[in-house]
């Protein structure tokens, strides 16, 4: 992690600039200390110094846009406030004081900034480094080579790094950018070298970071379904519009994307085949249409997405959103454009019908499969006596999940070849048979009393 954050995060002192949407600031600061809380946040405090002459009720003041520091070690820009607050004691023994939490830092902040009377805030760049994605982005950055003696001891080893050439599409006013990083930590006897994936946002012209945040939070989600883990993000840089061409590039952390979920669906970068692969999708034309059809289909992408950052749900719930993610999906593109498969019922045998014989070949046959899904799902979402075998529902809402996703990465740029190649060679042969078995031969209690 770059020295400044890593110091903001363990905690350092400094002086603190609060800063409005427009870019004005006190000339002022307010002095404290920040540091990572328990909740994966960072967390300002700073002293109210002139209570009498200032708002006696800090929750009163206005929320800023961010906060401009200086600190020991450097200084940063804390974006993305998500709460801010205080206390105010006149006399007595304690101090009045402010608080903000905040989800996102920029470091090496251009001070002078802060000789005029508008801070520029706005970013035009940011990267996102992805370790242990390169299968799945089908990047080679980093290439090892040994040479040994005829009894196979290692004489020496060679490392060749590589920028390879970045991937590019076109994403409105952003572009969406996938290509090689790498760093070298030149240590006398303990060389270190960094070479991740890097997938970017690059603006046309500087925008609020939240905004390109949230595009890269959902290329995230794309990468942590590839891996059925949430794939940590684990460093970044950025350029601010207020340095354009900097010396050295600012690094930005952000707790959706660094911090990982309590959940047994994590992994830190680990290596293993993926699910489906960049080239599946037809490049980086495919993630961007999967950043596009988000905003279509928020219910059906929060159904597949949103189980890899918060963790502790239950086969109940998992069962509830995805049968919701598939009949609010349905819906809304048979509002669009009424096609007649879409009219097909139950929800879950038309999304069945239209994925077609990838996802038929996958659970034996789709007009049993999902009768019983949809049935089941009746029954968790109506009968409060209805307690089917969690073995049961786990099989059929993974299965409907397997279902939803399927068609996405359809919309995405899958062909159906590459669809068939996932679901019935990259998915677990264990789930495909349970669910053929289930299929064929329900058992008696799986079937809830009645239907709605």
């Amino acid at each position: 992690m770059d020295k400044e954050i890593q110091a903001l995060m363990s905690g350092t002192v400094g002086f603190f600039w609060p800063v409005s949407e427009d870019g004005q600031f006190d000339e002022e600061p307010e002095r404290g200390f920040v540091s990572k809380v328990e909740t994966g946040r960072l967390e300002i405090r700073t002293l109210n110094e002139n209570a009498h002459d200032r708002l006696l009720f800090p929750h009163d003041r206005d929320k800023p846009h961010a906060i401009a520091c200086v600190f020991p070690e450097g200084s940063a820009v804390i974006l993305n406030i998500s709460r801010h607050g205080g206390v105010t004691n006149i006399g007595g023994r304690r101090a009045s004081a402010y608080d903000y939490v905040a989800r996102t830092v920029i470091s090496r902040f251009p001070v002078e900034q802060l000789d005029g009377k508008h801070v520029n805030v706005r970013v035009k760049e940011l990267r996102a480094h992805f370790p242990g994605i390169s299968r799945w982005a089908g990047l080679k950055v980093s290439e090892f080579k040994r040479d040994t003696k005829s009894d196979g001891r290692a004489i020496s080893a060679t490392v060749h790094l590589n920028s390879p050439q970045e991937a590019v599409a076109d994403l409105g006013s952003f572009s969406l950018a996938i290509g090689g990083h790498w760093e070298v930590d030149e240590k006398e006897d303990r060389p270190l070298i960094y070479a991740p994936v890097s997938i970017g946002v690059v603006a046309k012209r500087a925008r609020d970071v939240s905004e390109m945040l949230r595009v890269l939070v959902r290329v995230q989600d794309l990468v942590n379904v590839a891996h059925d883990s949430f794939m940590i993000v684990d460093g970044g840089r950025a350029v601010l519009g207020a340095e354009d061409d900097p010396k050295q590039y600012p690094k930005f952390w952000n707790d959706a994307l660094m911090e990982s979920p309590p959940s047994r669906n994590r992994g830190k970068g680990k290596p293993g085949l993926p699910l489906f692969t960049l080239a599946d999708l037809g490049g980086v034309s495919g993630v961007s249409r999967w950043v596009r059809l988000y905003d279509a289909y928020p219910s059906a992408f929060d159904a597949v997405a949103t189980p890899y950052r918060f963790g502790g749900m239950t086969w109940n719930s998992y069962m509830r959103d995805t049968a919701v993610g598939i009949e609010r999906l349905v819906a809304a593109i048979k509002k669009e454009s009424r096609p007649a498969w879409a009219k097909e019922k139950p929800q879950s045998y038309a999304l069945a019908k239209r994925v077609g014989a990838p996802f038929a070949e996958f659970v034996g046959d789709i007009g049993a499969w999902s009768s019983l899904f949809w049935s089941v799902y009746n029954g968790v979402k109506h009968q409060a006596e209805y307690e089917p075998d969690p073995r049961d529902l786990a099989t059929l809402a993974l299965s409907g999940n397997l279902l939803l996703t399927a068609y996405l990465l359809q919309r995405c740029g899958m062909s159906r070849a590459r669809l068939d190649h996932m679901l019935n060679t990259r998915v677990g042969y264990q789930l495909r048979d349970k669910v053929r078995e289930l299929t064929r031969n329900p058992p008696e209690n799986l079937n809830p009393a009645s239907s709605y």
